[in-house]
């Protein structure tokens, strides 16, 4: 199972996490991996192109061997109030292609993707 966490402080999203392996098919051919990853590359291509944000400082990829999926991207807090609001819509814009992943595929007995949301306290 892919384990999803959308990470909020307040009503911003900051970050949204994903590890593990849907099993859905056979690593390679697995439709729900690859529509997570596709996900996560268009939400990192669009904080590029859109805001400006430079995807090393906040786009994270690793599978250190393992057919699982391990990706990361943390907001950066970059850019004015238009940048700022352009970079929400885009994470939220993931986090309902991902919540709709799950809502589709875990009809069946066997859960495929998990959403788990968290809040950072404020202070």
């Amino acid at each position: 199972m892919i384990s999803v966490i959308v990470n909020r402080e307040g009503n911003l999203i900051r970050a949204i996490y994903a590890n593990g392996h849907a099993g859905y098919d056979d690593p390679g051919r697995d439709i729900i991996c690859s529509s997570v990853s596709t996900l996560f590359y268009t939400a990192a291509n669009a904080l590029e192109d859109i805001c400006g944000y430079d995807g090393e400082s906040f786009f994270r990829i690793s599978n250190e061997g393992t057919e699982d999926v391990n990706l990361r991207i943390t907001v950066p807090d970059l850019g004015g109030d238009e940048t700022k609001d352009r970079a929400q819509v885009i994470m939220r814009t993931c986090e309902l292609g991902l919540i709709g992943i799950a809502r589709d595929y875990n009809k069946t007995k066997k859960k495929y993707v998990e959403i788990i949301h968290s809040r950072t306290p404020e202070v």
